[in-house]
Protein backbone atom coordinates (compact mmCIF):
# COMPACT_ATOMS: atom_id res chain seq x y z
CA UNK A 1 0.00 0.00 0.00
CA UNK A 2 1.37 3.47 -0.92
CA UNK A 3 2.17 6.01 1.74
CA UNK A 4 -0.26 8.27 2.22
CA UNK A 5 2.19 11.32 1.84
CA UNK A 6 3.15 9.57 -1.53
CA UNK A 7 3.29 13.11 -4.27
CA UNK A 8 1.03 12.08 -7.07
CA UNK A 9 3.34 14.65 -9.07
CA UNK A 10 6.81 15.79 -9.13
CA UNK A 11 8.19 18.43 -7.03
CA UNK A 12 9.05 21.88 -8.29
CA UNK A 13 12.83 22.18 -8.36
CA UNK A 14 12.61 25.22 -7.54
CA UNK A 15 11.11 24.84 -4.85
CA UNK A 16 13.35 22.40 -3.65
CA UNK A 17 16.01 24.47 -4.08
CA UNK A 18 14.36 26.72 -1.93
CA UNK A 19 13.37 24.85 0.51
CA UNK A 20 17.79 23.79 0.75
CA UNK A 21 18.67 27.46 0.81
CA UNK A 22 16.27 27.81 3.62
CA UNK A 23 18.04 25.02 5.80
CA UNK A 24 21.21 26.75 4.43
CA UNK A 25 19.55 29.79 6.72
CA UNK A 26 18.93 27.80 9.65
CA UNK A 27 22.03 26.14 10.02
CA UNK A 28 23.61 29.57 9.36
CA UNK A 29 21.11 31.18 11.70
CA UNK A 30 21.70 28.37 14.36
CA UNK A 31 25.48 28.33 14.16
CA UNK A 32 25.71 32.08 14.94
CA UNK A 33 23.93 31.61 18.55
CA UNK A 34 26.29 28.75 19.39
CA UNK A 35 29.21 30.88 17.76
CA UNK A 36 28.57 33.60 20.46
CA UNK A 37 28.42 31.38 23.16
CA UNK A 38 32.03 30.24 21.85
CA UNK A 39 33.24 33.88 22.00
CA UNK A 40 31.17 35.00 25.33
CA UNK A 41 32.30 31.81 27.51
CA UNK A 42 35.33 29.81 25.76
CA UNK A 43 37.41 31.99 24.14
CA UNK A 44 40.77 30.05 24.66
CA UNK A 45 39.69 26.45 25.71
CA UNK A 46 41.11 24.65 23.06
CA UNK A 47 38.62 21.37 23.86
CA UNK A 48 35.92 23.41 24.07
CA UNK A 49 36.46 24.81 20.72
CA UNK A 50 36.55 21.62 19.22
CA UNK A 51 33.21 20.96 20.57
CA UNK A 52 31.53 23.94 19.15
CA UNK A 53 33.00 23.26 15.58
CA UNK A 54 31.65 19.67 15.80
CA UNK A 55 27.95 21.40 16.89
CA UNK A 56 28.01 23.81 13.98
CA UNK A 57 29.12 21.09 11.76
CA UNK A 58 26.39 18.39 12.62
CA UNK A 59 23.73 21.32 13.03
CA UNK A 60 24.42 22.14 9.64
CA UNK A 61 24.99 18.82 7.75
CA UNK A 62 21.79 17.45 9.79
CA UNK A 63 19.85 19.98 8.37
CA UNK A 64 21.05 18.70 4.92
CA UNK A 65 20.93 15.34 5.69
CA UNK A 66 17.16 16.13 6.66
CA UNK A 67 16.56 17.63 3.42
CA UNK A 68 18.05 15.13 0.90
CA UNK A 69 16.74 12.14 3.02
CA UNK A 70 13.04 13.36 2.32
CA UNK A 71 13.30 14.57 -0.78
CA UNK A 72 15.23 11.09 -1.69
CA UNK A 73 11.82 9.88 0.10
CA UNK A 74 9.36 11.53 -1.78
CA UNK A 75 10.98 11.37 -5.05
CA UNK A 76 11.40 7.14 -4.58
CA UNK A 77 7.88 6.74 -3.84
CA UNK A 78 6.73 8.70 -6.33
CA UNK A 79 8.75 6.99 -9.27
CA UNK A 80 7.38 3.23 -7.02
CA UNK A 81 3.68 3.89 -6.58
CA UNK A 82 3.24 6.29 -9.25
CA UNK A 83 5.08 5.32 -12.38
CA UNK A 84 7.10 9.03 -12.36
CA UNK A 85 10.18 8.78 -13.84
CA UNK A 86 13.64 9.10 -11.83
CA UNK A 87 15.55 12.59 -12.00
CA UNK A 88 19.79 11.08 -12.04
CA UNK A 89 20.97 14.51 -12.01
CA UNK A 90 18.80 15.01 -9.06
CA UNK A 91 21.14 14.78 -6.26
CA UNK A 92 23.72 17.21 -8.01
CA UNK A 93 21.41 19.53 -8.86
CA UNK A 94 20.64 19.52 -5.01
CA UNK A 95 24.11 19.28 -3.97
CA UNK A 96 25.00 22.87 -6.52
CA UNK A 97 21.47 24.40 -5.38
CA UNK A 98 21.22 24.48 -1.31
CA UNK A 99 25.09 25.82 -0.13
CA UNK A 100 24.97 28.24 -3.48
CA UNK A 101 26.14 30.78 -1.03
CA UNK A 102 28.56 28.97 0.48
CA UNK A 103 30.40 28.46 -3.13
CA UNK A 104 29.96 31.85 -4.17
CA UNK A 105 31.72 33.17 -0.71
CA UNK A 106 34.58 30.79 -1.46
CA UNK A 107 34.93 31.71 -4.56
CA UNK A 108 35.31 35.62 -3.13
CA UNK A 109 37.46 34.24 -0.46
CA UNK A 110 40.40 32.90 -2.98
CA UNK A 111 39.92 36.36 -5.02
CA UNK A 112 40.72 38.17 -2.34
CA UNK A 113 43.47 36.00 -0.89
CA UNK A 114 45.16 36.80 -4.54
CA UNK A 115 44.70 39.95 -4.09
CA UNK A 116 41.94 40.48 -6.47
CA UNK A 117 38.92 41.79 -4.58
CA UNK A 118 39.60 43.66 -1.05
CA UNK A 119 39.60 42.01 2.09
CA UNK A 120 36.42 40.43 2.53
CA UNK A 121 37.28 37.08 5.55
CA UNK A 122 35.24 39.27 8.31
CA UNK A 123 32.15 39.11 5.47
CA UNK A 124 33.33 35.67 4.78
CA UNK A 125 33.06 34.71 8.27
CA UNK A 126 29.67 36.22 9.05
CA UNK A 127 28.02 34.38 6.07
CA UNK A 128 29.34 31.19 6.75
CA UNK A 129 29.19 31.30 10.34
CA UNK A 130 29.30 27.59 10.55
CA UNK A 131 32.89 27.52 9.87
CA UNK A 132 34.19 30.49 12.25
CA UNK A 133 34.74 27.67 15.67
CA UNK A 134 37.12 25.77 12.85
CA UNK A 135 39.02 28.69 11.81
CA UNK A 136 39.23 30.18 15.52
CA UNK A 137 40.92 27.07 16.14
CA UNK A 138 43.69 28.24 14.27
CA UNK A 139 43.67 31.78 14.01
CA UNK A 140 42.04 34.61 15.82
CA UNK A 141 42.62 37.17 12.52
CA UNK A 142 39.57 38.33 10.89
CA UNK A 143 41.23 39.46 8.17
CA UNK A 144 42.80 37.32 4.79
CA UNK A 145 46.59 37.64 5.82
CA UNK A 146 45.71 35.91 9.08
CA UNK A 147 45.36 32.64 7.43
CA UNK A 148 47.55 30.70 5.55
CA UNK A 149 46.88 29.08 2.20
CA UNK A 150 46.74 25.38 4.21
CA UNK A 151 43.39 27.29 6.32
CA UNK A 152 42.07 28.19 2.99
CA UNK A 153 42.15 24.35 1.56
CA UNK A 154 40.80 23.70 5.02
CA UNK A 155 38.01 26.29 4.46
CA UNK A 156 37.29 24.55 1.02
CA UNK A 157 37.13 21.41 2.60
CA UNK A 158 34.66 22.14 4.83
CA UNK A 159 32.27 23.81 2.41
CA UNK A 160 32.82 20.76 0.12
CA UNK A 161 30.85 18.70 2.93
CA UNK A 162 27.93 20.00 2.38
CA UNK A 163 27.22 18.55 -1.38
CA UNK A 164 28.82 15.41 -0.43
CA UNK A 165 26.58 14.98 2.11
CA UNK A 166 23.48 15.82 0.28
CA UNK A 167 24.67 13.62 -2.65
CA UNK A 168 25.72 10.56 -0.21
CA UNK A 169 22.11 10.72 1.56
CA UNK A 170 19.96 11.29 -1.45
CA UNK A 171 21.44 8.65 -3.25
CA UNK A 172 21.69 6.07 -0.05
CA UNK A 173 17.75 6.88 0.71
CA UNK A 174 16.67 6.44 -2.77
CA UNK A 175 18.28 3.20 -2.83
CA UNK A 176 16.49 2.42 0.12
CA UNK A 177 20.30 1.18 1.77
CA UNK A 178 20.48 1.09 5.83
CA UNK A 179 23.83 2.01 6.59
CA UNK A 180 23.42 1.40 10.20
CA UNK A 181 21.91 -1.50 9.66
CA UNK A 182 25.48 -2.90 7.65
CA UNK A 183 27.16 -1.43 10.18
CA UNK A 184 25.54 -2.79 13.12
CA UNK A 185 23.87 -5.55 12.34
CA UNK A 186 25.89 -7.19 9.09
CA UNK A 187 25.18 -10.72 8.45
CA UNK A 188 28.98 -13.36 9.49
CA UNK A 189 28.05 -16.38 7.42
Amino acid sequence: MADLRTPRNKENFVIRAAKGLGYWFLGTFMSTFVCAAMIVLIRGTIMLKIFVALCTLTITMGLFFNWAHYAAKRDRNAAKFHNMEYDRYMPLKMSIAAPIVSYGMLIALYLCKLGIIPDIFNWYMWIDMWTVPFIKMFTDSTTIDGISWTGILGITFLVLLQPLTITATYLLTYNDVDVTKLVLYKNDK
